[in-house]
């Protein structure tokens, strides 16, 4: 049977020891951290720092919506409440707004005219995407850390577009606004420099960007702690090679005490989370929430919230979600997909699925189905059989109401859960996505988890 001892090791402290405060950030997603992925993430922990996508600042304020017309600002305004929702029920909390730009103008425009309707924890720029070739930017991104003058005059700009005066109608609250940069430790041209050790030059080099970017007025640094590789190799695989620098990370926040230095890259589980406590103040992961999203009630936990109660937490926070994700389906006004409001209940499944199996799968010491291996299993869950099992129900109920609710059916076949049983099938149950959404988009949920 499951239990806490998980949990328990991790939120032991040292006899007298008294930490400073952590925080923890659920890294920016593209196609994932989308407004009904946050809402989850948020009920499951509401003291970790959630970020948007990154949000291209041409999408949202097009060189069009320069001028002050009536209908540029409805433009506008359209464009922000596919992401965040009706600005007069806007009510996301420790939220950073991650964007996209290489233009201070009309970076300093887009922040300027966005807090006329939405207020954020933060405004981030990304200086550490390396997506060129599918996608991404040639002229922003990672690609920024070659040009530490330019990064500079974009944080300049961020910080006039919060002392702008917006008016009356402001939702912005400037003293609390944080402004960050998220990079990478090292910025490369070619793969040729995959296994490139890096070197005294190579953190001098980081060391002066820093400094850039602090004297323009950022008051944090996010750093992945692995090299940007610009060229010939896939965003995915740049999420794994070169290998991470941890030591980096930490000759930063010592050189630079009155910065906020942000430790992102290769957080796993919370074993590893609670080894680096004492280390570093602030950590910021993305990738594990995806895969094991339940896994952040033992965040909260470690934030010194609702210690003792995570199995409780997870269970309201699920059936929230639900009701939030039924809601929403069944709006004659259509804000988001069907798509966009199972996803995060896939994630919850295939989890469940893993913890379900945990023991079968270690004690017999073979493949799992699907493609998992006993030499890759998680953690022990700390999520009892009993609390799975509670979970199963609360969001098969959940998929039935949205499936009654869809308008976009593949076929008429009546729900492939079965309307009165006593055992549970979470294989069933993630099947089940496949009449709401498409076998095609299912199977790339799946495909696309057992890369993260």
């Amino acid at each position: 049977m499951h239990h806490f001892k998980l949990l328990a090791i991790c939120l032991a402290l040292e006899p007298g020891r008294h930490p400073p405060k952590q925080t923890f950030h659920i890294a920016p997603m593209q196609c994932y951290t989308n407004a009904p992925l946050r809402k989850l993430f948020h009920l499951l922990s509401p003291a970790s720092i959630k970020w948007t996508e990154m949000e291209k600042v041409d999408d949202i304020f097009p060189k069009a919506m320069e001028s002050t017309s009536p209908n540029n600002r409805r433009l506008l305004l359209d464009a922000l409440e596919k992401r965040f929702g009706p600005s007069e029920r806007y009510d996301e909390s420790n939220l950073v707004l991650q964007l996209g730009s290489n233009d201070p103008h009309r970076l300093q425009s887009c922040i300027r005219n966005t807090l006329q309707y939405y207020s954020f924890e933060g405004i981030n720029i990304n200086c550490g995407c390396p997506s060129i070739e599918s996608g991404g930017a040639a002229t922003y991104g990672a690609s920024l850390m070659k040009d530490a003058s330019l990064t500079g005059r974009l944080v300049e700009s961020m910080r006039r577009g919060l002392e702008s005066d917006c008016g009356t109608t402001t939702k912005a609250n400037k003293a609390s606004t944080s402004i960050s940069v998220k990079c990478r430790i090292a910025v490369f041209d070619q793969t040729d420099d995959v296994h490139h050790p890096l070197r005294d030059d190579d953190y001098q080099f980081l060391k002066n960007y820093v400094s850039t970017v602090h004297d323009a007025g950022a008051n944090q640094i996010i750093l992945h702690a692995r090299p940007a590789i610009l060229s010939g190799i896939s965003p995915v695989k740049n999420r794994i090679v070169p290998r991470l620098n941890y030591d980096f990370v930490e000759k930063i926040a010592a050189d630079f005490p009155e910065m906020d230095v942000t430790l992102n890259g290769g957080i796993q589980s919370l074993s590893h989370l609670k080894t680096l406590q004492g280390r570093h103040q602030s950590v910021m992961a993305g990738r594990w929430c995806l895969r094991r999203p339940l896994d952040l009630v033992g965040v909260e936990a470690l934030l010194g919230k609702d210690k003792g109660i995570e199995s409780k937490l997870a269970e309201r926070a699920v059936r929230q979600y639900v009701d939030y994700a039924v809601q929403m389906a069944s709006s004659t006004k259509q804000q988001f997909t069907i798509s966009d409001l199972c996803l995060p209940l896939f994630l919850i499944v295939e989890q469940l699925r893993e913890d379900y199996n945990y023991d079968f799968d270690y004690d017999c010491g073979k493949d799992v189905e699907d493609g998992y291996d006993s030499k890759s299993l998680p953690e022990e869950p700390f999520l009892s059989y009993g609390d799975i099992e509670s979970l199963y129900r609360i969001i098969q109920d959940g998929v039935k109401q949205i499936e009654s609710f869809s308008k976009n059916k593949r076929d008429k076949k009546k729900p492939k859960i079965k309307e009165n049983t006593d055992s549970i099938n979470l294989k069933r149950l993630s099947s089940s996505f496949k009449t709401l959404v498409g076998t095609k988009v299912a199977n790339k949920w799946k495909r696309n988890r057992s890369e993260l």
